[in-house]
């Protein structure tokens, strides 16, 4: 028995329908508590809790698809914005020397694989102050964006290093990642370890790469 018949008669009809717990328990102004119990026992309950599970995961995957699409679509957006601008700076600036040495730079020791990251490696923390340069005034990156990380070997003073690349590069330590130690067995040690500046940016490593591709045909 049940203390409210139409209620509980009106709960049945409506899980009949397909209608969730939730739907069911705002509808008819029960908990949802309520209204598990009066279906629990019901065969056709399961069978209706199956296929709102199986309806739920069809909606989600369709969900899924449509963020990825557009995604997908925001990124070639970005990709091709990269390109224009990449067009109109590189004609502004290909007889800037800075520009050029910048571009020579990277392209001898900067990463050409991941299309979400600007990284420059190079022992040489000189080389690192002209790339950061290069990245505020031309590739328009904001300064407390970049980041480096240091590579240094087990009998280097990090803290020294640190200090030391901090003052030729012009990045604060604040923006420094955690140094990492290569093995021990390393014959070629650099006391002041390989920098690495990096920019976390899809949109600039395509402007970048642009600008690569450019230059190239000029050399």
């Amino acid at each position: 028995m049940v203390r409210d018949e139409e209620k509980y008669q009106q709960a049945i009809g409506l899980r009949k329908r397909g209608f969730t717990l939730e739907e069911i328990a705002k509808y008819c102004d029960i908990s949802k508590s309520t209204a598990s119990v009066w279906l629990k026992n019901k065969a056709f309950s399961a069978q209706v809790t199956k296929q709102n599970t199986k309806r739920a995961g069809q909606e989600n995957a369709k969900r899924l698809a449509l963020i990825a699409k557009t995604r997908t679509h925001e990124r070639e957006k970005r990709y091709a914005d990269a390109e224009r601008s990449a067009k109109v700076e590189f004609n502004h600036y290909k007889d800037d020397q800075l520009f050029m040495t910048g571009l020579v730079a990277y392209l001898t020791s900067g990463d050409q694989q991941d299309d979400r990251l600007v990284r420059f490696s190079h022992k040489t923390p000189d080389l690192h102050r002209l790339f950061v340069r290069f990245c505020v005034d031309y590739l328009g990156a904001e300064k407390q964006s970049i980041h480096i990380w240091l590579q240094l070997y087990p009998d280097s003073e990090e803290e020294k290093a640190m200090r030391k690349w901090s003052k030729v590069s012009t990045l604060p330590l604040h923006q420094f990642y955690k140094c990492q130690f290569v093995n021990k067995g390393s014959q070629k040690r650099l006391h002041d370890g390989v920098g690495n500046t990096i920019i976390g940016s899809t949109y600039h490593k395509q402007k970048l790469k642009a600008w690569l591709r450019m230059a190239k045909k000029l050399w």
